[in-house]
């Protein structure tokens, strides 16, 4: 049976040859819902190709490029490549072809998980029109991937036009029923690799399963249902993956040879992807309305130009100050909308007003000293109830951090008196949608929420059901205003347990100026942030916070001398860890932008100490001196 499977495979081959393409294609966007190949008797033929294709990033309408990429033979092309997807124990052949012209193909992940053989090599090289047929079982359930280079380079420095060329390879359980997920690929296309001190490009362009923002899949679910996805970083750059209003949980991480299972899956809001990282997560909306999951560096999701080249200054402003979610954001952000179940019998009825607060504060936008068209700086002053507002600091470079109440109702009117619209996303808050802070996306249509004109307002209302640490910041123009100065710390305590002496709120941002940023960070708004006073004996809660707009791995280290101290974890954005996670251990902690993560530090010996934030390549940023 299996010899007549290849044979016909063969005979397809010969008769499906580069002539066919008489025209060049164009690439289809593939959403990893329909799987490759054809199964008979435990095993699924899969017969790819790489040829060249028109890819239209941006719609079909805007400006393409032609560049290698993977389908099958005698099918569309397609970005990302095809899905391979099996049960456990399932024997794969895939026959592949190479149709890019002049160039060597480099083909790795198409082999067995779990990779057999000590000294395993995964990939195979095909010249031009050179044919290969690969037979592997595949029998370690997980997220995998297969990758193509005509460039030679390694995953981590694909950025440019080979940069498209990778698939996903699912193994289920076997026996399973196959549960109803979804899988994104993150691709980029970037003219250089950029680095950790400046990440300048001219293009950069990122997607979502082939596509960039707005023409990203739009996802559906039902109040209350499941939802599962698997993520895979196929890009060469490090993407904090945000879910906004809601937590997921990390159930397996893995790259393209392994995948496990943790053993307590991660309840987060905010996930670090490293290059050719894959995870597999859950969640469940509670609450209806529309939302985003998008990186949270800022560049990752900021309007480009055609193919990802930037905008002029004039139109790139604009469009970030535009309140149309269309023109106002790029890249890898994805909309969903939580609609009521089919047996919903409140579906049709106005949604619930939020309770009447229990505090109100104002928060009010303001020009800052020093400021200038291109660098502004912005103050933000904090008022509870009828109190008049104080002038602005005029040497603050942060927004103050709000304290909050677990389980207590507030009311914030953000006041807006800068020159230009704001809005403010409350970062890890579960609350309703319209409050959110996304102009014309929060709410539920037609009721979407507006940008914060200037000299407007906006109220917010939500009760925080979870003590924990949580940012505050804008979400219009991020880059710009960010390092202005609107973003915070924000904080919400068991009501009674706030004590200030021992819960020190690290709050790292970017500083105004972009070539500043690029050798160091704000802490709490200082660029020289003044010492800590601590007591030996004395355990503190330190909540460390990485709201910078271009430092996804900010690393955090706490040293005396040149000894690591040690540290207990004690929450991770704003979720408190299982009591088995809080595990005493050496100070490192690896920050992306948008995580906050809490410690406990119960300094024994007396003297100086420093904690230091670094680039992942150890280069210092910043210093908090700490006395004991």
């Amino acid at each position: 049976m299996q010899s007549t499977f290849v044979g016909s495979i063969a005979l397809l081959l010969a008769t499906s040859t580069a002539a066919a393409q008489a025209r060049m294609e164009r690439v289809r966007a593939n959403d990893n819902r329909a799987r490759a190949g054809v199964s008979m008797s435990g095993t699924v033929a899969v017969r790819l190709e790489a040829r060249l294709a028109e890819w239209h990033p941006q719609g079909e309408d805007a400006p393409g490029a032609v560049i290698p990429v993977f389908g099958e033979i005698g099918r569309p092309a397609q970005v990302p490549g095809p899905l391979i997807r099996v049960p456990g124990g399932t024997n794969v052949i895939v026959t592949v072809r190479n149709l890019v012209p002049n160039t060597v193909l480099t083909i790795h992940g198409l082999h067995s998980r779990p990779a057999i053989g000590a000294a395993f090599n995964d990939s195979i090289q095909l010249g031009p029109g050179a044919i290969q047929t690969l037979r592997f079982r595949l029998d370690r359930p997980g997220t995998y991937y297969y990758w193509g280079t005509t460039t030679g380079r390694p995953f981590e420095h694909r950025t440019k036009e080979d940069a498209q060329l990778t698939g996903v390879i699912v193994v289920d359980e076997p026996g399973a029923r196959v549960a109803t997920d979804r899988i994104f690929v993150i691709g980029m296309w970037a003219d250089t690799l950029g680095s950790e001190l400046t990440r300048t490009r001219q293009r950069e362009l990122f997607v979502i399963n082939g596509r960039a923002w707005p023409h990203t899949d739009r996802l559906i679910y039902a109040k209350g249902e499941t939802v599962r996805w698997r993520v895979v970083n196929a890009s060469a750059d490090v993407h904090p993956m945000h879910l906004h209003g809601f937590y997921y949980r990390v159930q397996r991480r893995g790259n393209a040879r392994a995948d496990s299972a943790l053993v307590r899956s991660e309840l987060v809001n905010t996930e670090r992807m490293i290059p050719g990282a894959t995870m597999s997560l859950t969640w469940v909306p509670d609450r209806l309305g529309n939302w985003l999951f998008h990186c949270h560096v800022p560049d990752h999701f900021a309007p480009r130009g055609p193919l990802g080249y930037a905008l002029p200054t004039a139109v790139a402003h604009a469009a970030h100050l535009s309140a149309n979610p269309a023109t106002s954001m790029g890249g890898l952000v994805t909309a969903i909308e939580i609609r009521p179940a089919e047996d919903d019998t409140t579906a049709n009825l106005p949604p619930p007003l939020p309770p009447e607060p229990s505090r109100r504060l104002r928060l009010l936008f303001r020009p800052n000293a020093g400021g200038t068209p291109t660098t502004p700086l912005y103050g933000v002053a904090l008022v509870e109830g009828s109190a008049i507002a104080p002038d602005v600091d005029r040497g603050q470079r942060v927004a103050p951090p709000i304290l909050l109440n677990r389980g207590e109702t507030v009311s914030i009117n953000v006041l807006n008196g800068l020159a230009e619209p704001t809005s403010v996303h409350w970062h890890g808050i579960e609350l309703q949608s319209y409050f959110d802070g996304v102009p014309g996306i929060s709410g539920i249509k037609p009721a979407l929420a507006p940008a914060i004109a200037p000299n407007d307002s906006f109220e917010v209302r939500f009760t925080p059901p979870r003590a924990g640490t949580f940012i505050y910041h804008t979400h219009v123009n991020e880059i710009s205003q960010s390092r202005a100065g609107l973003a915070g710390a924000l904080i919400v305590l068991d009501k009674g347990k706030w004590e200030p002496t021992r819960d020190i709120p690290l709050l790292f941002s970017s500083p105004s100026d972009s070539l500043q940023e690029e050798k160091a960070v704000l802490v709490n708004g200082n660029l020289t942030p003044p010492a800590l006073e601590l007591r030996r004996g004395i355990g503190y809660r330190l909540r460390l916070i990485n709201i910078t707009t271009g430092r996804p791995g900010l690393t955090l280290e706490m040293r005396q001398d040149s000894t690591f101290v040690a540290w207990k974890p004690l929450a991770k954005d704003g979720a408190d860890l299982p009591v088995a996670a809080r595990v005493t251990r050496p100070s490192r902690q690896v920050l992306g932008i948008g995580e906050t993560m809490d410690f406990e530090f119960l300094p024994t010996r007396s003297g100086d100490y420093r904690l230091e934030g670094r680039t992942a390549m150890g280069a210092l940023l910043a210093t908090v001196p700490i006395r004991v």
